[in-house]
């Protein structure tokens, strides 16, 4: 029989940032109990559709009565940060900057008191009454038929988070697997069950992070479509440098006559002054393709990749850089098969639906052809176990040190001479 729990529990705190956590962290766990689970396989879901509650759980459930695992589904930190994933609209003080700049430019006068719109509803009215002046301003030959303006808005998460952006989601993942090592209500074989790693996207992006702050720990990774280095516009603070080439996304759905640029809540800053300051070795300890990086993993024990990829994906997770990332882990000796999807007679309808970001793949097809294939080769060579739970990455004036104690994942940052 199937059986599905939910479980609550204590993670990891923001130690690049000083933040205590306020939240709680939330993950089910999918398994049948007449079955022996052979691994506890992590299902990570991106960003927008695939996070969807009801989709997470129906694949849950498949994959779990349908092959011999437990599945995994964390709600990692800042996974609430779309609107149909519980995040509400604000306006900070660059918003509000850019909506007073911009409305000026086009005459439209506002009627507000600085720092009284940074909720939700207030917003709303705000842009609505844009909107309309914007349309009345078209009857009246003021504007073209086709102009409109270009405004940003904040997304605040849910759960009151914000954009860490990686590192604290993948110490979720970790902490996860680590607590169901030890917890889970089906034998683990001694706390030696393998954790394999599934993602799209920026999920794919997050399973390879964990496996890179925990190689120990992780056997295996199965990837659509993740960047091999961190995306600038997803990081939350691109409004800084440009709104509209760094917002996370934008939309003419909220208002016909508004181009609204969106961001995630983030304490990042382009600011050099700033201790939130998104310094080069902030981005080195996110990026997969880091070769210095992948040379110090190497000498640990190495997880099992598979990746499908579009050649064509050029605005999101460019073909590039997971090329050459896969070419490092060959030249280190890990088994890493990329599948490069380069012609339309790729697409078959089913498992592969167009070139695009995702290729619209079916996540279940994956898991269905690949997990099968990882669990034979994780059986057949199983991994050794490592004392040594601690790896460290030099980045520029910074030293990352990832240390598993007491079944969690620690982080520890100190200055690199």
């Amino acid at each position: 029989m199937l059986i599905n729990k939910i479980y609550e529990i204590d993670s990891c705190d923001d130690i690049e940032l000083s933040i205590k956590r306020e939240s709680k962290l939330e993950f089910k766990l999918c398994f049948d109990d007449e079955k022996k689970s052979e691994a506890l396989v992590f299902i990570t879901p991106g960003l927008g559709g695939d996070a969807d509650d009801n989709y997470r759980d129906h694949l849950a459930q498949t994959i779990a009565s349908d092959l011999n695992v437990a599945v995994v589904s964390v709600n990692y930190h800042c996974i609430g940060n779309r609107p149909n994933t519980g995040s509400t609209f604000y306006m900070d003080e660059i918003d509000q900057f850019i909506l007073n700049t911009t409305c000026k430019v086009a005459d439209i006068k506002l009627h507000y008191t600085k720092n009284k719109i940074q909720n939700c509803p207030r917003t709303f009215e705000i842009l609505n009454f844009i909107n309309q002046a914007l349309i009345k301003g078209k009857k009246e030959g003021k504007f073209r038929l086709d102009y409109f303006l270009n405004l940003h808005i904040s997304l605040q998460p849910k759960k009151n988070e914000y954009q860490n952006f990686g590192i604290m989601q993948a110490q979720d993942l970790i902490n996860v697997a680590l607590y169901l090592k030890k917890n889970a209500p089906f034998d683990t074989m001694g706390g030696g069950i393998p954790v394999i790693m599934i993602g799209s996207s920026h999920g794919g992006y997050l399973s390879h992070l964990a496996a890179k702050i925990a190689p120990w720990l992780i056997d295996g990774v199965i990837d659509n479509s993740s960047y091999a280095k961190f995306l600038w516009k997803l990081v939350g603070f691109g409004k800084e440098i440009d709104f509209i080439k760094y917002a996370e996304f934008s939309t003419f759905g909220l208002f016909k006559h508004i181009c609204t640029c969106c961001s995630t809540k983030t304490f990042w800053t382009s600011n050099s002054s700033s201790p939130y300051f998104f310094s080069p070795a902030r981005r080195m300890i996110r990026n997969i393709l880091e070769p210095s990086h992948l040379q110090i993993q190497s000498t640990y024990p190495k997880p099992y990749y598979v990746s499908y990829h579009s050649f064509y994906d050029r605005r999101i997770a460019p073909p590039e850089d997971k090329i050459e990332l896969y070419d490092i882990f060959q030249k280190y000796h890990f088994d890493a098969k990329l599948h490069m999807i380069k012609k339309q007679s790729q697409i078959d309808g089913k498992f592969i639906k167009s070139l695009d970001h995702g290729m619209e793949m079916s996540i279940k097809t994956l898991i269905k052809k690949e997990l099968p294939i990882m669990l034979k080769k994780i059986k057949n060579n199983p991994k050794k176990e490592y004392k040594d739970k601690s790896i460290s990455y030099p980045c520029e004036d910074l030293l990352y040190s990832f240390t598993q104690k007491e079944d969690k994942i620690f982080l520890e940052i100190k200055g690199n001479k």
